[in-house]
């Protein structure tokens, strides 16, 4: 059996539960690792910066899958009112090493509509993240940061470029990490549909092609940032 027919029986097998845990058994891993490397470095900085010029002064901001907490605090420091969302354990304790004022909600992001009521934020960030989450529930996912924004809401998200979904090598873990790490890739089609689908306007799109030893999946190595207004 190849790589490629292990995978799909692998995913045949699992559910959307087991994908998720898979994400975060393998970030507990890499937390010590990720956090010295990215956990003081802002990545694709003029998409956050695009982002918070869309939103006022003292606005209020949540980091869904924000590990290591580095753009809460950040947020923070600008004079937001950020909190951050994430599910792996060893991530957050990072995050209180590196941030100790940044505060920290432990859940995963498909149950994000259990801790806030509705039209709560005025900014959600969801970068790096949801291409961790199951294509049974990135509808979902989509429809819930949708209700927890107020009105004229601003959402960032980046996702990966490619089709259907993978187990894929976790750079971080080598040998330990072959094709454990659940991977969920988006085409353009996707992406305009879900937008369409929940009613946002776009107001920004960018995209940028990467490569490297570091880089997840091996469908595509194109990421495309977005930003919409409820």
């Amino acid at each position: 059996m190849n790589k490629n027919q292990e995978v799909d029986e692998m995913m045949q097998k699992a559910s959307s539960e087991e994908k998720r845990e898979s994400v975060k058994v393998d970030y507990d891993k890499i937390a010590e690792d990720y956090a010295l490397e990215f956990g003081r470095k802002y990545e694709d900085f003029e998409v956050i910066e695009e982002f918070m010029s869309y939103l006022k002064s003292g606005a209020k901001i949540l980091d869904l899958g924000g590990g290591t907490g580095k753009y809460t605090d950040l947020f923070l420091q600008k004079g937001y009112d950020a909190v951050c969302y994430d599910f792996s354990k060893e991530m957050m304790k990072k995050a209180k090493e590196l941030y100790p004022n940044v505060p920290y909600l432990l859940d995963d992001i498909v149950h994000v509509k259990k801790h806030f009521s509705n039209e709560t934020f005025d900014g959600i960030l969801a970068f790096y993240s949801l291409f961790h989450i199951p294509k049974e529930e990135i509808d979902q996912v989509f429809s819930n940061i949708y209700d927890l924004l107020k009105e004229n809401g601003i959402f960032c998200f980046v996702v990966q470029l490619g089709e259907g979904e993978d187990f894929i090598d976790e750079p971080y873990l080598k040998e330990d990490g072959k094709n454990i790490l659940y991977f969920h890739y988006f085409t353009k089609e996707q992406i305009d549909y879900f937008i369409q689908q929940h009613h946002f306007q776009k107001l920004y799109e960018s995209m940028k092609e990467e490569v490297g030893e570091n880089e997840l999946g091996d469908l595509g190595n194109s990421k495309v940032f977005v930003i919409v207004k409820k």
